[in-house]
Order: C-alpha cells, then sequence, then structure tokens
C-alpha cells in the first residue's frame, strides 16, 4: 500500500471521530515515520484573545503523534493495540486566529519504525515517545509536545 492511500485510511478513521470533526483537523501528509494534520481554526475554536484554544493545540498534536506511530506499521495494526499514555505540550507564542491554519509535525525515525516492527513482530509491548512540532502559517513555531504512545500485542 502507497503512503497516500495509507494516510487517506488512517485519516478515515480519525474522520469518525467527534473530537476530529468538531475541530476540523485534516491530513496533509502521510507517510512510514510521518504524520502531518493541520487546522485551520474558526471563531467556536477561539479563546477570549483570539487565539486558538490551548486544548485544541493539543488535540491537534496528539492526533498527529498517534497517526505517526502508526505510519509505519498499519499492516500489522491487527496484532497490535495502541493507545496515549501521555502527553506534555509547551507552548512557545501565541497562536492568533489570523495566524492559521496550524500544522502539526510528527516524525519517526526510520530505526524507531524497524524497532517498533520488531517488537510487534516478538509480541513485546513498548512505549514510543513520538516528538511533535506545531506551527503557524508562516512556518513559526507556535508549541512542541511528546506524546507516549503504548503499543501492545492485541490479546488473543
Amino acid at each position: 500500500m502507497d503512503s497516500a492511500t495509507m494516510g487517506e485510511m488512517v485519516m478515515a478513521g480519525f474522520q469518525k471521530l467527534g473530537f476530529i470533526q468538531f475541530s476540523g483537523i485534516e491530513g496533509v501528509e502521510y507517510a512510514s515515520g510521518l504524520n502531518v494534520v493541520r487546522m485551520a481554526g474558526g471563531p467556536e475554536h477561539y479563546n477570549h484573545n483570539g487565539d486558538v484554544h490551548a486544548a485544541l493545540l493539543f488535540g491537534l498534536a496528539e492526533t498527529a503523534a498517534m497517526g505517526a506511530s502508526i505510519s509505519g506499521i498499519v499492516d500489522l495494526l491487527a496484532d497490535t493495540f495502541i493507545v496515549a499514555r501521555d502527553g506534555r505540550i509547551e507552548y512557545l507564542a501565541r497562536a492568533k486566529g489570523e495566524a492559521g491554519p496550524f500544522s502539526a509535525t510528527a516524525e519517526l525515525s526510520p530505526a524507531t519504525i524497524a524497532e517498533t516492527r520488531a517488537n510487534i513482530r516478538a509480541r513485546t509491548e513498548i512505549e514510543l515517545e513520538v516528538p511533535v512540532i506545531i506551527t503557524d502559517d508562516t512556518g513559526k513555531e507556535v508549541a512542541r509536545a511528546a506524546f507516549t504512545a503504548v503499543i501492545r500485542p492485541r490479546r488473543r
């Protein structure tokens, strides 16, 4: 399966979730080890200062991270259970509404993907930290985040 088809499949699954529908998160780029998602934002997403609400930026980052965590293992998902265990975010600049859309990029190295695949095949539980960078439409970083994806064998 090529990256574009895989990305469409992953985003189609995400689009079924109410939070994704509310926030307007959409897929931009998807490949093994990479997930880029975007959120345009509208008045319903802004706080009293006209900035994108922090919770929505956190959700955007989590969506990018979890997409990246499965990006190199889509063919192994039937045997795998994946969940976010935790996440943290550092807000670096205001996410002014007019500076959108905002993009979140999560990227994993080929070595991390290979190790993840080997652990899944060995039926070994792993925890994978997935870094994320959020930028505005000018490329300015507005936040950095990291999420821990727990990947374990599906119970038989």
